[in-house]
């Protein structure tokens, strides 16, 4: 995979790490209403680009509806079931990423890729179980856990759908972040008490708009456009982490168990570097056991 689908998935991931921090300074905000702000505001980063947003119509539904409806799902998850349970099952998502992008291959590539995705998963498992100091699921909370699952399904099938879809630029996103914030603040009006965001909210979400709600949408559409979606899928594993660390420099978080951090990190890297590297080595393997074999026997022969 190329130096530029690494450098834009970074980039969506921190972007991403950063939204439960900017959020935290806006927490008088009702969801819909925040969500809607932010995606809405998120379309400006692609404005300049405005003509690309013109695309067949059932591109444009296809990329508002899954927005739109991973946003809600989530915000319906955090509500009817514990945040942490709800996010773990929410980043099932590069797990499933993993299983679609790796569905027609088949030998060590699969394989590397699976175990790898495992191993990030297990990373993901470490960081958010730590940060709520428990999992503990229950029944009780089973929809909020299914509207969770929702949510990872469609966010997975979106950042595939461009593989789908007849080409399209990555700029038109804008025209998805400003379709999904319109239904979103729509929603907000139907079903959320009316709110008046002060000046300090505004900003806030501005920032959360122009940047995890935002110009991130484009460079994970163009990450996954010119990269592997497996390898990329497992490095995501590292927003929960990344994010976890952005909540504790803002100090939303005390008395932080670093080891476990370090424990979660490690997990993720090494389910990347499998990931990346263990089709190679599976594939090399056995032509460099037949080497060997063969410098022996010539060595017997002389």
């Amino acid at each position: 995979m190329n130096l530029v689908s690494w450098l834009c998935a970074a980039g969506a991931i921190i972007l991403w790490a950063s939204f439960a921090t900017l959020v935290s300074h806006a927490p008088q905000v009702p969801p819909l209403l925040l969500t809607g702000v932010a995606l809405s505001l998120g379309s400006v980063t692609c404005l300049f680009r405005a003509r690309e947003w013109r695309v067949p119509f059932r591109t444009m539904a296809f990329g508002t509806v899954c927005l739109f409806v991973y946003h809600v799902s989530l915000v319906m998850a955090f509500r009817l079931a514990p945040i942490a349970e709800a996010n773990l099952i929410n980043y099932l998502w590069p797990l499933l990423l993993v299983l679609l992008g790796t569905s027609l291959r088949r030998g060590a590539d699969c394989a590397a890729k699976i175990v790898g995705a495992m191993l990030g998963f297990g990373g993901c498992v470490v960081a958010i179980g730590s940060a709520s100091g428990s999992l503990a699921f229950s029944m009780a909370h089973c929809v909020g856990y299914a509207t969770a699952l929702l949510a990872a399904i469609i966010w997975a099938v979106y950042s595939l759908g461009a593989r789908w879809l007849p080409p399209f630029s990555s700029w038109a996103v804008g025209g998805f972040c400003l379709g999904a914030g319109v239904l979103a603040i729509v929603s907000h009006l139907l079903f959320e008490p009316r709110f008046t965001p002060s000046g300090s909210d505004c900003l806030w979400m501005t920032a959360i708009g122009l940047g995890p709600l935002g110009i991130s949408f484009m460079l994970w559409d163009r990450a996954l456009r010119q990269g592997n979606a497996s390898q990329i899928g497992i490095l995501a594993y590292g927003t929960p982490v990344l994010s976890m660390l952005g909540l504790a420099l803002a100090g939303q978080v005390t008395d932080r168990d670093w080891s476990t951090i370090f424990l979660a990190s490690t997990l993720i890297v090494a389910g990347v570097a499998v990931a990346s590297l263990g089709p190679v080595v599976l594939r090399q393997g056995p032509s460099v056991q037949s080497g060997s074999a063969e410098r022996r026997s010539t060595d017997g022969r002389t």
